[in-house]
């Protein structure tokens, strides 16, 4: 099984399913990862150069250890494993730290980005090393069993990924049976249904519970995994990242680039197979949107163009309301839509009908014949162009098509609820506006921003928060990355300008107008240095410091640095402001710090009994972009219920005790949509996920009851499960 274990070096984070690692640039070391399982005998494990950066000496180191990775002591570097450790670096390979040869093999620290470095332990005992799939002879043997592959991230190798690697299969017994089991009780009265949950309806009270219970197991059949499902190829555009499991694209630096985002699937489409996407992610930048087609080149050996429109032979897209062959229009009308109006969560399908007919499909509905005697053999194609950024390729999903319908019809007949007097949420935490810098990115449910390509570029990353500061509101951020490349760092500050409105400079000291900012250790106004020695110089700030500012209700600004306040800095600052940080120099990657993380005790460990469980649980502050928090924390909802139907997952401040019940009531229903509530656990943090519009696509550590499906990591386990609920009685 080829995937890292969760556990690794300190500067290392994982994606993609635990098969891709990065360590953070500011840094060489402390970047090591471990495969998640044993390596089998004569069974290649191989890894692939994502990234390199210049700004170190040394680089990656590959091998084996005999430690499990849940009893192992991540050192700093892969050289100061002591015990039981055979280490590939450079042209030498050590064991416990001693070397053994020297001049083996191909010098590791020479390869370029996408070479490829493998390993193999034979049914000998020989350890092998494998660079870009050629033996580089026996390095090794009398290697012993049961090993895990190593790799360290180290210098000028930043981030690899495992290639071609195997889908982990879960033991169901096992994963369901310890602290993640789901069992649906009830205290009161108990009352068996054979439907689903989405047949619950509103009566005196509706209640749902969620146990996370020791003592009980479901043995759940998992369903047999679909042969050769689509995903995308791992050749494509450029400025393309993939992800999970290939069967998500994103485009990267999206606000400073609009094509170079061509993805294709990784095998040709067969006769009425249905190649549908959703739009994940769109930006309010360029002109143009998502083109979708289909090509007869082979994504292995084409040579990727800027558009998809650009190439002259064996390919039909649609784009806009049209349909282009081969780079020319060929029908200027087709169908009931055009891909450039289409908003985040639309899908776009596409088939071949075995006629040689090709039909589009929009959010589930067949547009009709685009083209005719399409060949027989042609790969699917996705162009995030102009406004779209991200797009994942999702299963046919007819709960999903009625509900963006209905939400189409509600939008078109001009009866959304009307929102002049927007509910507050509960907790009203602060977050980044997703407009930004050319070089800036807004991530981490709009908590996080960071320079993408901070080795390339030093400016550019202002980034304002998304609503105005509150009078005597602290906004305060933590320096999470750094590059030690260039000169200068944060500043930070406060601004009256909009994200919306602001031509977003260079930096934010060029602004010359309604604009305070701290930069090293003075202060600015309006571009112009009013105090040049005010408070810590914020150039010698490191990881994990951190800086805010705050407006008194007098009108005065203060800074702080690490909670110290550095005294007044201007006067009569008006009170209708946005916070700014500018991610200048060395600056990275900042956080905005929130004070309800430390609002919400972690107490897994706790003696406290259940009958004093209610006392601290609550909605947690992160939630989706369409609930809201209020009733001191008591209570989500959808405040717009007839105008959207997703987007609204909501999480427990902390995590749930062993045998502790998770108990909602269902307040109110709307008889608008298909689908209802949906109900589950996750070991992830609300703070480390991306929220997708469904709880069901969360696809990591995630147990959901869904209708009468149970699904683990958005894949059914168990179908037709007797979902149990109470009713209560008023009387």
């Amino acid at each position: 099984m080829a995937y890292f274990h969760y556990r690794c070096g300190e500067r290392i984070t994982l994606s993609n399913e635990n098969c891709t690692a990065e360590r953070n640039d500011s840094d060489f070391d402390h970047g090591l990862v471990i495969t998640a399982e044993p390596l089998q005998n004569d069974i290649l494990f191989e890894i692939k150069i994502d990234r390199k950066v210049n700004s170190w000496s040394g680089g990656l180191e590959i091998g084996v250890i005999e430690c499990e990775p849940l009893h192992f002591e991540f050192p700093s570097c892969a050289s100061k494993i002591q015990r039981g450790s055979w280490i590939m670096s450079s042209t030498s390979v050590y064991h416990n730290g001693e070397c053994l040869i020297e001049g083996y093999g191909t010098d590791l620290v020479k390869l370029n980005q996408d070479d490829r470095i493998g390993l193999m332990r034979t049914s000998e005992g020989d350890l092998i090393f494998y660079i870009n799939g050629e033996s580089q002879g026996v390095a090794v043997e009398g290697v012993p069993n049961n090993i895990y592959g190593v790799v360290d991230l180290y210098g000028k190798c930043v981030q690899v990924t495992i290639t071609s690697p195997v889908l982990r299969e879960h033991n169901n017994d096992d994963c369901l049976s310890g602290s993640s089991v789901l069992a649906i009780d009830n205290d009161i009265l108990n009352v068996t249904l054979g439907g689903d949950l989405s047949e619950l309806s509103l009566s005196s009270s509706n209640s749902l519970d969620i146990r996370m219970d020791m003592n009980v197991s479901l043995s759940l059949q998992e369903e047999s995994p679909r042969q050769d499902r689509l995903h995308f190829h791992d050749r494509c555009g450029s400025l393309v990242k993939l992800s999970n499991g290939n069967r998500t694209a994103e485009r990267r630096r999206p606000l400073d680039e609009f094509n170079n985002g061509v993805v294709m699937t990784h095998r040709a489409l067969r006769d009425s197979e249905l190649f549908e996407i959703r739009i994940d992610r769109l930006v309010d930048k360029w002109s143009g949107s998502i083109e979708m087609g289909i090509t007869t080149h082979n994504p292995s050996t084409l040579v990727f163009p800027a558009t998809m429109t650009n190439l002259r032979s064996g390919t039909i897209m649609m784009s806009g309301c049209g349909i282009l062959t081969n780079g020319k229009g060929t029908r200027r009308e087709y169908g009931d839509y055009n891909l450039d109006e289409l908003s985040e969560g639309d899908r776009v399908g596409m088939m071949r009908k075995p006629n040689g007919d090709l039909h589009y499909f929009i959010n589930g509905l067949d547009q009709g014949i685009a083209a005719q005697r399409v060949p027989p053999v042609v790969w699917g194609v996705i162009d995030l162009y102009g406004m779209t950024i991200k797009v994942s390729i999702v299963e046919r999903d007819e709960r999903e098509e009625q509900n963006l319908m209905t939400r189409k019809n509600t939008r078109d007949q001009q009866i959304l609820l009307p929102d002049t007097h927007p509910l507050p949420d509960y907790y009203d935490h602060l977050t980044f506006h997703p407009n930004c810098g050319a070089h800036a990115q807004v991530i981490n449910n709009g908590r996080t921003a960071h320079r993408p390509n901070a080795v390339e570029d030093f400016n550019n990353g202002v980034v304002l928060t998304a609503r105005q500061l509150k009078v005597g509101e602290l906004f305060e951020v933590k320096l999470d990355k750094m590059n030690t490349k260039w000169a200068g760092s944060i500043e930070i500050g406060v601004t009256t300008h909009s994200p919306l409105d602001l031509e977003f400079p260079f930096t934010m000291t060029n602004v010359r107008s309604g604009t305070w900012m701290m930069t090293g250790s003075g202060i600015m106004h309006n571009g112009t240095i009013v105090l040049e020695q005010y408070g810590v110089n914020l150039d010698r700030l490191q990881v994990g410091d951190r800086v805010g500012v705050v407006r008194k209700e007098n009108g005065c600004l203060h800074f702080f640095v690490n909670g110290l306040d550095q005294g007044i800095a201007a006067t009569n600052v008006p009170e209708k402001i946005f916070g700014v940080i500018d991610l200048y120099g060395q600056a990275v990657e900042a956080s905005i710090v929130d004070i309800y993380d430390y609002g919400s005790p972690d107490t897994l460990n706790s003696s406290i009994s259940n009958t004093t469980l209610y006392s601290d649980l609550r909605f947690h502050h992160i939630h989706g972009k369409n609930a809201r928090i209020v009733n001191n924390g008591l209570t989500a909802l959808r405040p717009r219920p007839l105008a959207e139907f997703n987007d609204a997952i909501v999480f427990s401040n902390r995590p749930l005790r062993d045998d502790e019940l998770f108990e909602i009531y269902i307040d109110n229903i709307v008889d608008r949509w298909s689908g209802s509530i949906e109900l589950g656990v996750t070991a992830v943090r609300p703070d480390d996920i991306e929220l997708p519009s469904t709880a069901t696509d969360l696809c990591k550590d995630t147990w959901m009851l869904s209708g009468s499906s149970v699904m683990e990591n958005g894949k059914t386990v168990k179908n037709n499960y007797p979902v149990i609920w109470t009713r209560l009685d008023l009387e």
